[in-house]
């Protein structure tokens, strides 16, 4: 079997790299230890590489439609099409993606999509039945099933997760800290606002909030520094992978803020259509704290591995906060152990394990 995924976020150092980034980089990767796979992206060069077995097809960009980098137009990427088996699109509303689909299912391929959100203001799914050549698409969450056109409702199956449960692991060498954590992108509907009011209102002066992500809203982030003045808040943007493993071993609780409607009034559809934050710190036995927003809750099992919270709330995040830092130790142990149990069916191997099974499937 040879797999091609193609996922049109324009890969360059101005891309918003977030979870529909990485979910295809991961999941291609995970795939590659057991067939040929090729992931399929955009920026402004031609480039080849590998990334381990998995093999990386990086193709120039003619133009960006309507100056978006979620939108390129491209052509030459279709070769890499002919000789596949599986075709693995991952966004629904880009031109490339509607390229891809009417030429694979013109040779006969099988062709899945799993939808991240966004996309482009002009695409050919627009004028075209296109959906309707899709073989089935494959969400990540019960919620990111939910969220896709009607077409899709009985062609559509949920395969939650996935993390890397070896990567992501405890380390009983580290000891814990009196911190708080979030990992993600600095950007209004990350609701990363009412973590740091809540941090306020916990009133806990031997605790320190860590806030590690890149920054892509400057206004948003001077915002956030105001708010968190006279606390013991930190900002990193630099931090490489290892740090951030670090950081998640040794906080006593990680937060996901996440909201619909944002600090500016702004609504987000689909804020968190999983939350790779929630996996990576339970996988690592850190416990978490989400709010309902998108399909968070499905992510985190709630009053065992964490606490899910009502959104836009300082104060339920403040009250979340609370019930963990007091609990006792033998009481946060058992949440540590949980978290762990709970991600074992969201691992890459148990998801790859199903792709595998609904690729060849629709043989």
């Amino acid at each position: 079997m040879k797999v091609v995924h193609i996922t049109p976020t324009y890969f360059d150092a101005d891309s918003l790299i977030g979870g529909g980034e990485r979910y295809p980089i991961e999941l291609a990767r995970s795939l590659a230890n057991d067939v040929d796979t090729t992931l399929v992206s955009f920026s402004a060069e031609r480039r080849s590489y590998r990334i381990g077995k998995l093999k990386i097809e990086i193709f120039p960009a003619r133009r960006l439609i309507h100056g978006s980098h979620l939108n390129p137009l491209s052509f030459t990427y279709l070769n890499t099409i002919i000789k596949a088996d599986v075709i693995h699109i991952h966004a629904l509303n880009t031109v490339v993606s509607d390229l891809a689909c009417i030429t694979a299912r013109a040779l006969g391929k099988r062709v899945f999509v799993t939808d991240h959100g966004g996309g482009g203001s002009f695409v050919l799914n627009q004028k075209l039945p296109i959906f309707r050549l899709y073989t089935k698409a494959i969400a990540q969450s019960q919620f990111a099933l939910e969220y896709l056109p009607e077409i899709f409702k009985e062609k559509g199956v949920v395969h939650k997760g996935g993390i890397d449960i070896e990567k992501f692991c405890p380390a009983p060498t580290l000891p814990k800290k009196k911190q708080v954590l979030y990992v993600g992108r600095i950007l209004p509907h990350k609701g990363i606002n009412y973590l740091i009011e809540g941090f306020r209102l916990l009133n806990r002066n031997d605790y320190q909030l860590r806030i590690i992500g890149r920054r892509y809203d400057q206004d948003f982030y001077h915002y956030l520094k105001d708010l968190a003045d006279g606390l013991s808040v930190e900002f990193i943007h630099d931090a490489n992978d290892q740090q951030v493993l670090r950081e998640y071993r040794q906080a006593k609780v990680t937060v996901l803020p996440s909201v619909h409607t944002d600090y500016y009034g702004n609504y987000t559809s689909v804020p968190e259509l999983m939350g790779f934050t929630l996996l990576e710190s339970q996988a690592c036995g850190t416990p978490v704290i989400c709010t309902n927003a998108g399909a968070m809750h499905e992510f985190v099992e709630d009053g065992r591995t964490g606490f899910v919270v009502e959104q836009n709330s300082g104060k339920s995040i403040a009250s979340a906060l609370d019930q963990l830092l007091q609990l006792s130790s033998t009481m946060y142990e058992q949440y540590q152990n949980h978290c762990r149990e709970w991600v074992q069916h969201l691992s890459w191997q148990t998801v790859i394990q199903k792709h595998f099974n609904i690729y060849r499937s629709s043989e």
